[in-house]
C-alpha cells in the first residue's frame, strides 16, 4: 500500500494531468468536457488536502477546489451556445445528433507504444506511415508522401487491435472516438447515416482526433450471394465513403478494425480510404513473453517466476489471453497475501496456475 507521500506524489501528478485537459478544454470552447475535468481536479485537490501535514497548505488547497468548482459552473452556464468571454472561443454547440456522439469522445490515453508488448513490426510501421508524417509534415511533403488518415487493421479476435490503436492516440497525444457497431447502426432510414456524420463531426471538433471503428465489417459489410442491402445499410456505407473523403487535409485519423478483411466492403477497402491495410497476427513466443512483461511489471514478481518459459507454453494464446494470464496469476498471488497477511509476490507456481486457468482463444 502507498505511504502518504507517494499517495500524494500520484495525486499532485493527476490533478496536474487533469487541470491541463481542463483548461485545454475551456480554451477551445468545449464547456461540458471543462466543466467534468474542473470538477475532477477539486476531488482531487480535496483528496490531496487531506494528506497535507500543514493545516495552511490544506485549506490552500481547499479553497482553489472551491474555486475550480466555481469555474466549472460558470463554463457550464456559457456551454449552451453563447460565447465563453474568458477565452474568446465558441463552444461547441451543435445539434442532438453530435452531442450525443459526444459520449464516445475521450481525452488523449495514456498508453503509448512502450505499454504494447511484443507487435514491434507493427508499431515500426504506425511510427513510419502515421507517428512520423504528422510529426514531420515538410519532409514527406518534400518527397510528396502524405500524411496517412485511414488504417484498417486486420486479424484474428484477442490478438490487440484495440489495444495497440489506443497507444497509437497515446503516442500521438490525440483525442479519441471509439464507436462498435451498436453505436451507429439502426433499422430507420437515414438513422444510421446520421449517426456516422454525427461521429466525424464530434471528431472534426475535437481535432486532434483519432477514431476507432472497431467490427468496421458490420457497418460496412461485403454484399455476395445476391445479398442486397437494406436502404438504411447502403445510406450507411455511402455517409462513411464521404466522412472518409472529407477528414482529407483534417488533423482527424480513423483506425478501422476487422476480423475478417474478405467481410468489408470493397468501396471502403480501396486506395483512398484506408491508405493502411495491416495484420495484426497471433503473437510468437517471444511477443507473447513482452507482452506478458509489460503486463507483470507495475506487480510484485519473485526471482523464480520463469516468464520465457511461461511465455513458451502459450502457444495459440493472444494478446488479450497474456493479460488476463497475468492477472489470473496476480490474483492467486493476492489470495494468499489475505492468508499470510503480508505482501506475496507472484511465483512461478502462480503462473503455472494461472495458465491451467486461462485456456487460449487460438487452437
Amino acid at each position: 500500500m502507498l505511504g502518504d507521500g507517494a499517495q500524494k506524489e500520484v495525486l499532485v501528478k493527476r490533478y496536474r494531468e487533469r487541470r491541463s485537459m481542463a483548461d485545454r478544454a475551456r480554451e477551445t470552447g468545449n464547456g461540458e468536457r471543462a466543466r467534468r475535468r474542473y470538477e475532477e481536479c477539486a476531488r482531487l485537490l480535496d483528496a490531496i488536502a487531506d494528506l497535507e501535514g500543514s493545516e495552511e497548505m490544506a485549506a490552500e488547497r481547499r479553497s482553489l477546489a472551491e474555486n475550480l468548482r466555481t469555474a466549472a459552473d460558470q463554463v457550464t452556464d456559457r456551454s449552451d451556445g453563447s460565447t465563453d468571454r474568458s477565452t474568446g472561443s465558441e463552444p461547441i454547440d451543435g445539434d442532438a445528433d453530435t452531442a450525443d456522439a459526444g459520449r464516445f469522445l475521450s481525452d488523449p490515453p495514456s498508453l503509448a507504444f512502450d505499454d504494447v508488448g511484443g507487435m514491434a513490426a507493427l508499431k515500426d510501421r504506425l511510427r513510419e506511415r502515421v507517428v512520423e508524417p504528422l510529426s514531420n509534415p515538410e519532409l514527406y511533403e518534400t518527397y510528396d508522401l502524405g500524411v496517412v488518415n485511414g488504417v484498417l487493421l486486420y486479424g484474428p479476435p484477442g490478438t490487440g487491435k484495440t489495444y495497440v490503436t489506443r497507444a497509437l492516440a497515446g503516442e500521438l497525444g490525440y483525442n479519441v472516438v471509439e464507436v462498435t457497431p451498436a453505436d451507429v447502426t439502426s433499422s430507420l432510414v437515414g438513422e444510421a447515416a446520421d449517426n456516422v456524420a454525427a461521429v466525424f463531426e464530434t471528431a472534426r471538433a475535437n481535432q486532434p482526433c483519432l477514431v476507432f471503428i472497431d467490427e468496421v465489417d458490420a457497418v460496412a459489410g461485403a454484399r455476395s450471394d445476391g445479398a442486397r442491402a437494406t436502404q438504411s445499410e447502403r445510406q450507411m456505407v455511402n455517409q462513411l465513403l464521404t466522412e472518409l473523403s472529407e477528414i482529407q487535409g483534417e488533423d482527424v485519423v480513423v483506425v478501422a478494425a476487422t476480423n475478417l478483411l474478405d467481410a468489408v466492403d470493397d468501396a471502403i477497402t480501396r486506395s483512398g480510404r484506408f491508405d493502411e491495410r495491416i495484420e495484426v497476427s497471433p503473437p510468437d513466443a517471444a511477443a507473447r513473453e513482452a507482452i506478458l512483461r509489460v503486463h507483470l511489471r507495475d506487480r510484485p514478481v519473485a526471482d523464480d517466476a520463469d516468464v520465457p518459459a511461461i511465455a513458451a507454453d502459450t502457444e495459440g494464446y493472444v494478446a488479450s489471453d497474456m493479460e488476463l494470464l497475468a492477472a489470473t496469476a496476480a490474483r492467486f498471488a493476492l489470495a494468499d497475501a489475505r492468508e499470510s497477511g503480508r505482501v506475496e509476490e507472484i511465483t512461478d507456481a502462480h503462473l503455472r496456475a494461472a495458465l491451467d486457468d486461462v485456456d487460449p482463444s487460438l487452437s
